[in-house]
């Protein structure tokens, strides 16, 4: 039985709603930015240490990749968070009945028989729509958003986990929620995991 659900989601698809919403109709934990408070409790770091490190820049050094013993990365702290990250997401989920959104679940419980990887997606009018109504912008702005907030998470996906974001081969669901909306995500969802 599947009871631990990763969620993935482009920026503005809704897909961080379906999840929360799934775990409130099963009465399961719902974990995200949470998380970074946990983990650098579990580490004695600061969470401002914790948070910048998830969300800086990730940089690539050709130096490193042609002579990784001699250079280092440039993202000591980011590959440390990452390390942590996955170690604290396998633990978490020996609890069970859990949805965890973003934060490359799937990937550090890529071989876990009873978690349900998802990934979401949206039209981009869809996201847009959403992000100007959620967060009260402009369309450019949201668009901006949108795109910016992607990026980071594919650079960020693709640099620890070697793997394509948004790949469906990584995700045992890919769902359209400006074609089904939120409301039939969930309940989608909860059939599947019933």
């Amino acid at each position: 039985m599947k009871n631990i659900v990763t969620v993935s989601r482009e920026y503005g698809s809704g897909g961080y709603d379906v999840g929360r919403m799934v775990a409130e109709r099963l009465n399961y934990k719902f974990y995200d930015k949470e998380l970074i408070a946990q983990i650098a409790e579990k580490n004695m770091l600061p969470e401002s240490y914790v948070a910048a490190a998830e969300d800086a820049p990730i940089r690539k050094n050709i130096f490193h990749e042609v002579f990784p013993v001699l250079a280092r990365s440039g993202n000591e702290d980011a590959d440390y968070i990452f390390r942590e990250q996955g170690k604290f997401i396998v633990k978490l989920v020996e609890n069970g009945n859990c949805v965890i959104a973003g934060r490359r679940a799937d990937f550090y419980l890529k071989d876990h028989p009873n978690a349900l990887h998802l990934f979401f997606y949206a039209d981009m009018d869809f996201k847009v729509e959403r992000i100007c109504r959620t967060e009260n912008c402009s369309e450019e702005e949201a668009i901006r958003k949108i795109r910016e907030t992607d990026k980071r998470r594919k650079t960020s996906y693709e640099y620890v986990t070697g793997r394509i974001w948004g790949d469906r081969h990584n995700y045992d669901r890919m769902i359209c929620t400006s074609t089904l909306g939120l409301e039939k995500c969930v309940e989608e969802i909860v059939t599947l995991l019933g």
